[in-house]
């Protein structure tokens, strides 16, 4: 099933892939910043999830906070209910790493891991996508 949902959808995935770059470009620098890489990793989470609601024509609101994009999705994605706490995390870094007054340098450890996250998610949500469209 194709159409302007489907189209939006991929869209949206395209410009996740395109944060996932990124942030595994950034880490490949050896004193990469983590706070770039976890911003770029909370932004393909986003991203993937908007892809989700869009393909399914739910709407939602104007938000960088994960849990809630997450809650909406969930009836099109169950298995994200194991991402919570990750999720939780993840959104801190859509503001708290961007701006000088609220900054913090992640561990990089912690940036690996929000980077192993969005890859899952975004190849999750690739596939739910391919799978919805061949239906």
């Amino acid at each position: 099933m194709s159409g302007p949902n489907y189209e939006l959808a991929v869209a949206w995935l395209r410009k996740a892939d395109h944060d996932l770059i990124t942030a595994k470009q950034t880490l490949l620098l050896p004193d990469g910043p983590t706070d770039t890489v976890c911003f770029h990793t909370q932004q393909a989470v986003e991203k993937a999830l908007k892809a989700v609601l869009v393909w399914n024509q739910v709407p939602f609101p104007k938000t960088h906070n994960l849990i809630r994009l997450m809650d909406l999705a969930l009836g099109y994605m169950p298995g994200l209910e194991r991402y919570r706490q990750d999720f939780a995390q993840m959104s801190i870094y859509s503001t708290e790493v961007r701006y000088p007054d609220d900054w913090f340098e992640p561990a990089r450890d912690d940036a690996n891991h929000s980077l192993a996250v969005a890859e899952e998610i975004v190849v999750k949500v690739r596939k739910l996508l391919s799978e919805g469209r061949n239906k």
